[in-house]
């Protein structure tokens, strides 16, 4: 079914997202194309060009808009879950140096305050708390492994502090970490 160019000129001055994959809208002035759901400000009727995806917009020369992200097949929701998950990776590869928010933001080359507001909008947590649950996740292995003594896994592991380490292991198993050691090395301990 073709959409008339009157049709998706009041989707897009609408927001509206029952059009979302349906087409795209590309500004000539701006050179940026759009999803018809885009809440930026709408230019002048004469300045817009409709394409059905966003391949024939790239084509014709246009580039993706950074707000709704039409080149992502769920948009900005789905650029987020990339984000988090390159974040998320970032952690993992440098878990026992002290790392702090701009450093994790750094690597995704974003400022720290609206990089912690897109993480938590795909992951539902802090890069912070995301980062103490991906080491006491590692304390887990650690204890299983190496052995020794809980405050050690936690040191080894990076968390700075015996408080930080026992409340972020406490939270992802619900025991302190000597009690699960104890509990996970068959009562040695």
């Amino acid at each position: 079914m073709s959409l008339s160019d009157a049709t998706m000129w009041s989707a897009f001055a609408r927001a509206d997202r029952r059009y979302d994959g349906r087409f795209v809208t590309a500004v000539r002035t701006t050179g940026i194309f759009c999803r018809p759901s885009c809440t930026c400000r709408k230019p002048r009727r004469e300045n817009v060009r409709f394409y059905p995806d966003p391949n024939a917009a790239a084509k014709a020369g246009y580039r993706p808009c950074k707000r709704c992200r039409p080149e992502l097949r769920d948009g900005a929701a789905e650029a987020d879950r990339l984000l988090a998950r390159d974040a998320i990776s970032f952690m993992r590869s440098h878990l026992e140096e002290p790392l702090y928010a701009r450093d994790i933001a750094a690597s995704v080359a974003m400022s720290p305050s609206h990089f912690a507001r897109r993480f938590r909008a795909a992951d539902g947590r802090t890069p912070m708390r995301a980062l103490a649950d991906l080491r006491a996740e590692r304390a887990e292995r650690v204890l299983l492994e190496d052995g020794g003594t809980a405050l050690e896994a936690g040191f080894v592991v990076g968390f700075q502090s015996a408080s930080a380490f026992t409340r972020a292991f406490r939270r992802r198993t619900g025991l302190s970490p000597a009690r699960w050691a104890r509990r996970h090395q068959g009562g040695a301990r």
